[in-house]
């Protein structure tokens, strides 16, 4: 039996900063009405691409990067676990199962790797013991 999502975010991959590929966890940034972003934090979710009926297990993060200096709008980033496929140009389907933080803002790149490991871990075990999928 699935766990009630926390909500479904339909958007297409966009170019975003090329910083999450760079730091080992590469995101897709989606295009998305502001106003139709949960609110701010990591969440693990499943994730279907161009309506494939196969479903991804991710890590999204919602937020400004505060890590990172500027004034930033807030995103909506998906990173797909164990994936390496461009997905740039399609259109991804992100049923949010569970918030895992607030946004933080870390001191350096050191602990942002840190505890994003520690995230994409977090969301694997939860996805795993709550549901197989939506």
């Amino acid at each position: 039996m699935s766990t009630p999502s926390l909500g479904t975010i339909t958007g297409v991959v966009v170019r975003g900063d090329g910083r999450g590929r760079e730091l080992g966890f590469p995101t897709a940034n989606l295009a998305l009405d502001r106003s139709m972003l949960p609110a701010d934090g990591v969440y693990a979710a499943w994730t279907r691409i161009d309506g494939d009926r196969e479903v991804w297990p991710a890590s999204v993060s919602v937020g400004t990067n505060p890590t990172f200096a500027g004034d930033r709008e807030r995103r909506f980033e998906v990173h797909l676990h164990d994936v390496d496929i461009d997905l740039y140009g399609r259109t991804l389907v992100v049923t949010l199962v569970a918030r895992l933080r607030p946004t933080l803002h870390f001191e350096g790149v050191d602990a942002l790797v840190s505890q994003s490991e520690d995230d994409v871990s977090r969301c694997r075990q939860l996805l795993i013991d709550r549901d197989q999928g939506p």
